[in-house]
């Protein structure tokens, strides 16, 4: 087996058990790096929006909402997307191991590999 020498033995215990673990954390990675630019831009975008609100209305509600509304907006809307690709992971994950799709549920599965063990 020709690992790097950088996984740990947990590491490679875990890929052994779960062949398609890599594919799953490259995914997870994606989504939480996705996550983390739409809080980013969401942020920064709404922050632009409400500055222009401010400076051509003259609202009187308190300033700080000028840097808390972003703040919020950004970080719904990132925990938004973030959960959104991480359950797409996690069916993905579960299909790829021959666990259970968004298709096929557990139970199904389960009975099917039961069936195919009764008539080999």
């Amino acid at each position: 087996m020709n690992r790097s020498s950088t996984e740990s033995a947990e590491e490679i215990e875990l890929l052994e058990r779960y062949p398609h673990f890599k594919t799953y954390k490259a995914c997870q990675s994606k989504a939480f790096m996705t996550g983390s630019f739409t809080l980013l831009m969401g942020t920064a975008c709404s922050f632009l929006v409400m500055d222009h609100w401010f400076q051509k209305f003259k609202p009187t509600i308190s300033k700080n909402w000028l840097i808390a509304g972003p703040i919020l907006v950004g970080t719904l809307s990132a925990y938004g997307v973030t959960m959104g690709q991480t359950i797409r992971c996690q069916n993905m994950w579960m299909a790829m191991e021959d666990r259970h799709s968004v298709i096929t549920s557990a139970q199904e599965r389960l009975e099917e590999r039961l069936r195919e063990e009764e008539e080999s």
